[in-house]
């Protein structure tokens, strides 16, 4: 087995013995990794400490063969706590990054600029104000697809080109309707009455535009009302859903939905 160490950040853990363990890892030079942390849950173990939303560097045997490879060492390099105002919501939130890249992430693939723009999302929930959460997550979503090749069409009709929305400057008042099944906003000459689509406020429209070529700074200064987000994140994990085939539910943010009338997140 062939020695590898690279930047890495937990994903997921399965606990398959009181001692042992699979972790998996979305790393910067690998990509998402399974490996096998034999004796790492022991109170014995004198290696390092695996944590879930800590930065660290990983050194590990890689397989040749099917099966996982090993944890040599694991050495934190920058731990996130999440424990300023809105912890509950900090932690669902980076959560539910963790599970979307679980999710979607092929094995075995380098993603060198998501990795690092994973890590700088994790920095920025650290710091931000709550208030910023939700866009700072739905900037992370929309980049995630983005990165992946699922990129919602918010401007031009995904059916036929032409440009799709004309009335938000115009008519603050109307709503914008998102197919997530066709790809996005359509023209009204595409649209049947057949299709499933999510009504969009022109407020949160903007916003979802705005957000889809924003930056971690950026998106952090667009507070984002409840009401919006939670019909964000319907459009943007239905879209995900009817793309990729994958119905999986994030559980982190049907939990952060059930907080929703409380002040903890």
């Amino acid at each position: 087995m062939a020695l590898e160490k690279t930047d890495a950040v937990v994903l997921r853990t399965f606990n398959w013995s009181e001692s042992s363990r699979t972790v998996v890892f979305f790393t910067r030079n690998f990509g998402k990794i399974a490996l096998v942390d034999k004796g790492g849950r022991s109170i014995k173990s004198k290696r390092g400490r695996i944590v879930s939303f800590a930065h660290m560097e990983l050194t590990f045997y890689a397989s040749e063969k099917e099966s996982n490879g090993y944890i040599r060492d694991v050495d934190p390099m920058q731990a996130f706590s999440f424990e300023k105002d809105g912890a509950v919501g900090r932690l669902a939130y980076g959560s539910a990054a963790c599970e979307l890249l679980n999710l979607l992430l092929p094995d075995e693939e380098p993603q060198e600029t998501l990795f690092d723009y994973f890590v700088g999302f994790l920095s920025a929930v650290e710091v931000a104000d709550k208030r910023s959460l939700p866009g700072l997550f739905l900037a992370f979503f929309l980049r995630l697809l983005s990165h992946l090749g699922y990129h919602p069409s918010l401007t031009h009709c995904p059916s036929c080109g032409q440009q799709a929305v004309s009335l938000v400057a115009t008519r603050p008042t109307e709503y914008i309707q998102f197919y997530p099944e066709r790809g996005g906003v359509l023209c009204s000459s595409c649209q049947t009455a057949a299709d499933h689509y999510i009504r969009l406020s022109t407020a949160g429209f903007e916003q979802l535009v705005a957000l889809q070529t924003a930056s971690l700074t950026e998106a952090a200064a667009l507070p984002i009302a409840y009401a919006d987000t939670e019909l964000l994140l319907e459009a943007l994990t239905k879209f995900m859903s009817f793309q990729t085939g994958l119905s999986a539910k994030i559980k982190s943010l049907e939990f952060l939905k059930k907080l929703k009338d409380t002040k903890l997140t």
